[in-house]
């Protein structure tokens, strides 16, 4: 692991650095690794010792655990990446929630409080729609690995997190925002395309712009853009 986050680091590094005369400067970025599940053997901290002729540079790499950190962290410091991983600080009890519904509702109750809190944070303006079915969409995933042997446990946080539809939610906001950005590209090109043909009509007829634009129907919402771009 620590010699994939040094690959990751030293390449990023590389890829920003600059020469400055005959020095090349570079900045290792701050690196950190999440561990989903841990144990007390787990350490805080990881490094990477590089030495060289001029010394010895120690790169500590952060160490977060998902299991450490429980839902009031989660939302009071915006980790909520941390969110569709939250199943994990439960997996060693979901044998006995999926056996017992009064324990498995304490669990669909926290996933209700989720569920909340992202809605209260997307009125808020504090995350997207987008960011909102990305983790519930993600949630879903997670679940489905982790809990693939605990059928009620699926099914009462699924029913919680929004079901089949909200599965969906994600693409479909992809594909509004493919087709606004198509819609945009056409616009720009069918511009750009106007904007040579005025400029060929210029030349091949040693005309002004404006006649150009006669001949070729140009709107004057165009004419404007085109004249400034002459």
């Amino acid at each position: 692991m620590l010699v994939r986050i040094f690959e990751y680091a030293t390449q990023i590094a590389l890829d920003e650095g600059k020469f400055i005369g005959n020095i090349l400067e570079v900045t290792i970025p701050n690196c950190a690794v999440l561990f989903l599940r841990s144990t007390k053997n787990t350490p805080d901290k990881m490094t990477i010792r590089m030495h060289a002729s001029g010394g010895t540079l120690p790169i500590d790499v952060f160490v977060m655990k998902s299991q450490s950190y429980d839902l009031n962290e989660i939302f009071q410091k915006d980790l909520l990446f941390l969110l569709p991983f939250y199943i994990f600080s439960h997996e060693k009890y979901l044998r006995e929630y999926d056996e017992d519904r009064e324990k498995l509702t304490r669990l669909e109750e926290e996933y209700v409080r989720i569920m909340n809190q992202l809605e209260e944070l997307q009125r808020e303006g504090k995350i997207s729609a987008y960011t909102r079915s990305t983790i519930i969409e993600m949630t879903h995933k997670v679940l489905e690995k982790l809990a693939n042997n605990y059928q009620n446990v699926k099914k009462g946080v699924r029913s919680i997190m929004g079901g089949k539809v909200l599965e969906y939610e994600t693409k479909t906001i992809f594909r509004e925002g493919k087709q606004e950005g198509l819609q945009e590209g056409l616009q720009k090109g069918r511009f750009e395309n106007l904007l040579q043909n005025v400029k060929k009509l210029m030349k091949k007829l040693d005309t002004t712009a404006e006649n150009a634009m006669d001949l070729l129907d140009v709107s004057e919402e165009e004419r404007t853009e085109v004249v400034k771009r002459i």
